[in-house]
This record gives C-alpha cells, sequence and structure tokens, in this order.
C-alpha cells in the first residue's frame, strides 16, 4: 500500500511539497485527528546511509519525543510504513526565518529582540536537559503566522550527559559552524549552539552572512577579524556588542546559553 493510501486512512491529505533532504522530504498536509495543518517528514530508510539509519535518526526522534517547549516544534506521532518508510508527523509552520529575512531584508530591532529572545529561551530549555542541536541556521528557525518561534529539524541533535564530554562528529552549515569545529578541534557542542546563535543574530539585523565560507582556509581568517557591517543597515553599538560576544572565537571565553539569557540587550 502506498503511503498516500496508509496516511489517507488515518486522516491525513496531502497538499503540497515543502522540502527534501538527502534521505527523507516533507510534505504539508492537512489532519482530520489534529484539527490542523501538519508537516510529515517521510524517511526513506532503504536510501539511508548507516550512520543516519542507527545514530542519527534514532538521535532526532529520542530528542523530538522528550521536548516540550512552546519554542520548539512539536512531532504528534511516528507512522511506520512497510518497515521502509517512517513519517514523522509535526506541527507545520508558516515560513523559516531565512524566507522572512528574504521578505524584508533585515529585522527592526524591536522583533528581532522578541525573536531571539524565543530562540535563546527554547535553546536554554535544550541545554538544561543535556540536549544539544549542533545545527542552528535560518533555515531551521521555522516561523508560525504570527511570527513565533519554533525550532526544528533535530538531525544533528544528541544527549550530552557529562558536561566535560567533547564531541567529535563535524555536523551543521559551515557558515553556522564556529572555529573549533572549522578546524576538527574536539568541541563544548553548547558552545557551538551559542555561536550558531550568534551567527543568527547578525543575519537578521544585517540581512547578509558575517562570513563568506566559499574557501574554508579563508573562513577560519575572517573568524578571527573584527566584524564588518554593512554600510546601509544601522547596528546600534550594543546589539553589536552582543554579537561579538556570542562570536568569541574562543570557546572559553564565550558565553554559556544562561550567561546568554541573561545578557543586558536582551532585558533592555
Amino acid at each position: 500500500m502506498s503511503i498516500n493510501n496508509v496516511l489517507k486512512g488515518m486522516g491525513y491529505t496531502f497538499l503540497t511539497s515543502i522540502g527534501e533532504g538527502s534521505f527523507s522530504r516533507v510534505k504539508l498536509a492537512t489532519s482530520q485527528k489534529h484539527c490542523c495543518k501538519v508537516a510529515i517528514k517521510i524517511v526513506d530508510r532503504m536510501r539511508g546511509s548507516a550512520d543516519f539509519i542507527q545514530k542519527f535518526l534514532p538521535r532526532e526522534l529520542a530528542v523530538l519525543r522528550r521536548v516540550n517547549h512552546e519554542n520548539i516544534i512539536q512531532m504528534f506521532e511516528c507512522i511506520e510504513v512497510a518497515g521502509k518508510r517512517l513519517c514523522i508527523v509535526m506541527e507545520a509552520a508558516e515560513k523559516d526565518l531565512l524566507q522572512k529575512i528574504h521578505e524584508v531584508h533585515h529585522i527592526p530591532k524591536d522583533l528581532s529582540k522578541t525573536m531571539f529572545a524565543q530562540m535563546v529561551s527554547a535553546i536554554n530549555y535544550l541545554h538544561q536537559m543535556n540536549i544539544v542541536h549542533r545545527d542552528l541556521k535560518c533555515e531551521n528557525i521555522l516561523l508560525t503566522a504570527d511570527e513565533k518561534i519554533k525550532i526544528a529539524d533535530f538531525g544533528f541533535a544528541r544527549f550530552v550527559e557529562d558536561p566535560s564530554e567533547l564531541s567529535h562528529t563535524f555536523c551543521g552549515s559551515r557558515a553556522y559552524t564556529p572555529p573549533e569545529v572549522i578546524t576538527g578541534t574536539p568541541y563544548d557542542p553548547k558552545k557551538y549552539d551559542v555561536w550558531s546563535l550568534g551567527v543568527i543574530l547578525y543575519v537578521m539585523v544585517t540581512g547578509t552572512m558575517p562570513y563568506d565560507e566559499t574557501n574554508v582556509r579563508r573562513l577560519r581568517l575572517l573568524q578571527q577579524r573584527p566584524l564588518n557591517y554593512p554600510s546601509n543597515v544601522a547596528v546600534e553599538e550594543p546589539c553589536r556588542v552582543f554579537i561579538r560576544t556570542l562570536l568569541q572565537t574562543n570557546p572559553s571565553t564565550r558565553p554559556t546559553i544562561q550567561q546568554v539569557a541573561g545578557h543586558s540587550w536582551l532585558q533592555s
């Protein structure tokens, strides 16, 4: 029986495709059971790599089953289809943050502060539960119709029970990756998330990326230099100081997410 027929029999009706990855695709659907639109991630177990099927996918599902936060995407259920495909049913969003930025060029200060505070709240919650995301980027920050933040895509997430435990896997998107990961050094994954948040905030307030990622060697050099800001966008000094704090190249001096949550820029 096809996936369409299986899901139709469970009250789901596909509307359109909204995304595609190496081993999965995402479709927007209506749900009689949940009385709302949902996003259904269809994972092809037959095409997935051994690492993906045996390590990353189980981690993603374990995290989604554990978390419950207003700014993290909610998983409703998982449906196995003939042992070959897995359908992960999640709440649907209106758009992602990158789409929003492209629409408005850059996000005004007050809205940036509101949105960023919601991201920090979600990541603070995850870190307190010893969960790290490791793939925070504008495309994985979703927005509801009323522009409420929803953190999504936990494909590289993992549990970190020991605070001193370092990660070794290079994962995520290069443009949002801190220097220690770029250089292949074992890294604190919680500090990885903080760096990525710094890149996201820079993109929100400027509409541009802070670093050119096309050449890895050059990227490493750029990360060591003071940030440049486009001349056509006014970014106030307190915001620049905050971004500079998040993008500390030395992970030992980079703040924890708890320290980020208490920063004066977010409190003002």
